[in-house]
């Protein structure tokens, strides 16, 4: 007999094919009639689950704004959300913004261009951070990962001009780097220079970005958040810089100097002095130039969106510029996300779905909980440090009880230009950050990363809590149209995924209050780190929409998914589930179609496996699987019993 030794199921799973078996093709036995008939719309670089609910949430939104913005519909009594409306009003405002042309960064741009030694840049380096300027050098406040109670500042590098670090390795780099450098000549000319000075800085920034990106951490080293804590002293920190002033600069932000910073990327840190230096400072101010100029354009005419365009169209694959509209939805979002957030709940979010999925999670937990107990690799003491780490998980659902002050303190005038308004609050979020550093950790707030209209889910390792904003608690996640099988392996598998999230390789570094402290025995952790490497073996390679996916770079997401799935169904089971309705629901909320040019950006910079995978391979290490399916050797979904894994 043939037998099959297949990882994520028979064929590519990111072609479509309606003839396939459920047994040799989970994903595209379920999703084949959706891939072949959905359409990627033209200003997306994909169509899946998450993006299909936004464009209903956004829909939604913008139908009311637009009420709002024209007078069709009284505001409700919600703080801030004035503001956002009038940004939105500012962003629809082609005429205007089209007229002003590049008026409004004129000032800021002068700022820029007026830097004309690297002295001149040393002097006024404090204002250009307050002011909110790309810049080498990155300063902001969080949680202190090693006493999360407490605020301290940290030190990391900027952003590159591609994805990520490892990019610049791959062949198609320079193809990528020259777009780039070609459009940010034409939106330096936009702005007013001369043709042949815009070339000239726009290579230069080039130049100086490959030097930065070769002393970056890749989004695979990122991944190990606890290897970010690397502890300064301030005299130790300001020492490392030959050129520049930093006691000086430290003293001109903070009334208090900190006594630490924490350096994410200390190989960054040692190589400093070979970025910002004299002899490097033309192309050190034509980056700052060209990182300006490409995130102004969005606030600008029609003229300069269109010329910052075709890099985007390059890594993603977009087709066109998204609508006058759903632009204006988008920077009123940015700005505003969490007040944005918190009318999306109460206008369209039921108290009975809340209170459901609340059910839902003392659910998960308490599976959770029992498969702990029940483990038979963890030694007593760690399993009962796990036991504890779980029962200290704090829930958010729907919406937070309340948001950040820094929305008081942003102020939209309708007389200014959407530009000066961008900044302004861009300067006010800078502030606020750095105000944060001597207060303590306020762990009721979400933050601006998870506003309740946001489609997505999470845990924080350094608050040990789960968040599941209002979006994503409905179809297909979750409905209570839905049998309590459906919603299992909707929502019931996306909750228990991000649980899985404190006991991941990343998670695993944290205890019960989100402090990196090692609550492992020694044997245990040796274990662990030995499941996780059959973790990342059993992605590592297989090929998805053409291409090779990294084990390594998703091995977190890919233990959570593994987690999530698994308690999925052991809850069904405990429930009298039906247990094909969970698989199936799963395969579903993962469909997927999406651009080449996307594609190959996130298999080689998502800490996301593909989604395809996501489906397949989970199923496949889940020996239910196979009775429920009744997967045979000789079928696709097949894998060989030692090559499944188990771990959670």
């Amino acid at each position: 007999m043939n037998t099959f030794k297949i990882r994520g199921g028979l064929g590519d799973s990111a072609v479509a094919n309606t003839n396939v078996k459920l047994q040799d093709n989970l994903y595209l036995a379920t999703n084949s009639q959706w891939l072949e008939k959905v359409k990627i719309p033209a200003d997306r670089p994909l169509m899946d689950s998450f993006v299909e609910l936004d464009t209903k949430i956004r829909k939604q939104i913008l139908k009311d704004f637009d009420n709002f913005a024209f007078n069709k519909k009284k505001l409700p009594d919600l703080d801030n959300l004035d503001k956002a409306i009038t940004l939105y009003k500012l962003t629809l405002d082609f005429d205007k913004r089209n007229a002003d042309s590049a008026q409004p960064i004129k000032p800021d741009l002068q700022k820029l261009l007026s830097l004309s030694r690297f002295s001149d840049f040393n002097q006024n380096l404090a204002q250009l951070i307050k002011d909110a300027f790309s810049l080498p050098l990155y300063f902001y406040v969080d949680a202190d990962m090693r006493n999360t109670s407490q605020n301290s500042l940290y030190f990391a590098s900027p952003n590159s001009f591609l994805p990520d670090a490892s990019a610049y390795k791959d062949p198609s780099s320079e193809e990528l780097l020259n777009t780039f450098e070609k459009q940010s000549a034409k939106l330096l000319t936009l702005a007013g220079l001369s043709s042949e000075d815009s070339k000239q800085i726009a290579a230069n920034a080039v130049r100086f970005d490959k030097k930065l990106a070769k002393h970056k951490k890749s989004q695979e080293e990122i991944n190990d958040f606890a290897s970010m804590y690397n502890a300064y002293s301030t005299q130790q920190f300001a020492s490392s810089f030959k050129f520049l002033d930093i006691e000086q600069l430290l003293n001109s932000i903070f009334s208090k100097v900190p006594e630490k910073i924490i350096v994410i990327e200390p190989n960054y840190l040692k190589h400093i002095n070979e970025l910002v230096n004299p002899e490097n400072f033309e192309e050190l101010k034509s980056w700052i130039l060209v990182k300006f100029v490409n995130s102004s354009a969005d606030y600008l005419s029609e003229e300069f969106q269109k010329a910052a365009f075709p890099y985007k169209q390059a890594v993603e694959g977009v087709r066109e510029l998204p609508s006058t509209e759903k632009q204006a939805y988008r920077v009123a979002n940015r700005v505003f996300a969490e007040v944005i957030g918190i009318y999306y709940a109460q206008s369209y979010f039921g108290s009975t779905a809340k209170a459901n999925v609340e059910q839902m999670i003392n659910k998960m937990l308490e599976t959770y909980k029992q498969r702990l107990q029940n483990n038979s690799w963890l030694s007593e003491s760690t399993k009962n440090e796990a036991l504890k780490k779980l029962d200290h998980i704090t829930l958010k659902i729907g919406y937070p009880d309340k948001i950040s002050d820094v929305y008081n303190d942003i102020q939209v005038s309708a007389n200014k230009s959407l530009y000066e308004n961008i900044s302004a609050a861009n300067k006010t979020w800078v502030q606020y950050s750095f105000n944060e550093l001597y207060k303590p950790v306020d762990r009721t707030l979400w933050g601006p990363d998870a506003p309740a209209n946001l489609i997505n889910a999470f845990y924080d390792p350094t608050k040990n809590d789960i968040t599941f904003p209002a979006a994503i608690l409905q179809k297909p996640f979750y409905s209570s149209d839905n049998t309590l099988s459906e919603n299992l392996g909707g929502i019931g598998a996306v909750i228990a995924h991000e649980i899985t999230h404190a006991f991941d390789p990343n998670g695993s570094k944290f205890d019960e209050f989100g402090n990196i402290r090692n609550w492992w025995s020694e044997q245990d952790y040796k274990k662990f780190t030995e499941l996780s490497q059959a973790e990342i073996e059993l992605f590592d390679g297989i090929i998805c929409g053409g291409l090779k996916t990294n084990g390594k770079l998703t091995v977190g997401e890919n233990v959570a998914d593994l987690g999530g799935l698994t308690v999925a169904i052991e809850t069904a089971k405990k429930e009298n589930g039906n247990l094909q309705e969970v698989f199936q629901t799963w395969a579903k909320i993962w469909r997927g179609k999406m651009m080449p040019q996307f594609r190959k950006s996130i298999i080689a910079y998502d800490s996301h496996a593909p989604s395809e995978l996501r489906s397949n391979v989970p199923a496949q290490c889940i020996d239910d699987f196979y009775q429920t399916f009744n997967i045979q050797p000789t079928d696709g979904m097949w894998l060989d019993p030692e090559k499944r894994v188990h771990i959670w």
